[in-house]
């Protein structure tokens, strides 16, 4: 069977104590937010074309795809995490602005390991608050995304076989060089995921105040596709301040990575094993603890599929207007799946939200 239910939901896991908790206040964020010339909600739609084809109410997709002009939700993470730290360093007297934050951060020097958009996200942050930025990428990474993270100003690294090895080079590098590590997870010596999780929260936020607009009463289910599980749990823990009660969250893996699906029956953290997935954003082996512990409180089903179906799924969107990887679509799919085999109780009076994380590759 592809899908667990949660029952630890909404207690959750017991927590190790050096884990922190997320932060379900808004408010600093959406300021910070405001000083990046780019920010802006993206849009949230009925898709009624694939709502009729599906036999539902309705299907909100909340389109993550123009996010910052990145192309990914990833740029609201670590943008905010280095604007949150400049913040932090302002003295008591300071205007808040983006010239005085951009002072408090002269000589920062952030490193990450990154096979994507967070990568870009932290190199832009970085850019944009006057720091530098330094990303080890894995050997597999094509030059012409190392390219892109030069043009934006980052310094490049290759080092290690897979993500994995790169995050462990980069945290020893930062270590050595006493420079800021930003990773997009978490685990037991790395915490700073955190602040980049608490950056997603904006988006669920903006799902609240489009909603009324939508003549919606509820939304009924929710499918959240994740990698370490980092924007999937604050996603989740943001769309929980303001859902009905009944209303159903499924958090989405490749079966290649279904790392959260294998610690939450495990009760831990916990790795998984499995070849390379189309879904490269998603394929992740091991979870942000984070991420896992807050997703067992907030989630009610976590679920993983196959590549070949996702695959296939993501072509059909394209009859609808939609166009995606099969890793920023992967909700889609799932919802698609569940509606297939009558899964997670939807049906004909069903107003499920998914999300666009990225467009096409």
């Amino acid at each position: 069977m592809n899908y667990l239910a949660n029952p630890f939901f909404p207690v959750g896991i017991k927590k190790p104590s050096i884990i922190k908790d997320l932060s379900e206040g808004t408010d600093i964020l959406l300021k910070l937010l405001n000083l990046c010339p780019e920010y802006m909600p993206t849009d949230l739609f009925d898709q009624k074309a694939l709502a009729k084809n599906l036999g539902l109410n309705a299907v909100l997709i909340k389109d993550e795809r123009k996010r910052f002009n990145l192309g990914s939700f990833k740029a609201t993470g670590a943008i905010y995490a280095i604007a949150k730290m400049a913040y932090s360093r302002l003295g008591s007297e300071e205007r808040v602005s983006l010239e005085n934050l951009k002072k408090t951060l002269r000589g920062v020097t952030f490193v990450t390991a990154s096979a994507g958009n967070h990568g870009i996200s932290m190199s832009v942050g970085a850019n944009l608050f006057g720091a530098k930025a330094i990303v080890f990428l894995s050997k597999n990474v094509p030059n012409a995304f190392a390219d892109r993270l030069k043009a934006i100003g980052a310094t490049v690294k290759f080092k290690g076989s897979d993500y994995e090895e790169s995050m462990i080079e980069a945290e020893g590098y930062a270590c050595k060089k006493n420079y800021v590590l930003l990773s997009d997870s978490t685990w037991e010596t790395c915490q700073s995921g955190i602040d980049v999780m608490e950056g997603y929260m904006i988006i669920g936020d903006e799902v609240q105040k489009q909603l009324p607009s939508q003549n919606l009463n509820n939304i009924t289910h929710v499918f959240l596709q994740a990698g370490v599980g980092g924007f999937a749990a604050a996603i989740a823990l943001s769309l929980r301040k303001f859902l009905n009660k009944d209303s159903k969250i499924i958090i989405v893996e490749p079966a290649q990575a279904r790392t959260l699906f294998i610690s939450l029956q495990n009760e831990k953290p916990s790795t998984a094993k499995g070849q390379v997935s189309i879904m490269g954003r998603l394929d992740c082996k091991e979870p942000s603890w984070a991420a896992f512990y807050s997703l067992s409180k907030t989630s009610n089903f976590f679920m993983h599929l196959e590549d070949d179906y996702v695959n296939k799924k993501i072509n059909i969107l394209s009859e609808f207007g939609i166009s995606t990887s099969p890793s920023g679509g992967a909700g889609i799919a799932a919802l698609i799946h569940a509606k297939e085999n009558k899964l997670f109780g939807i049906n004909k009076d069903s107003s499920p939200l998914v999300f666009l994380t990225e467009g096409a590759l």
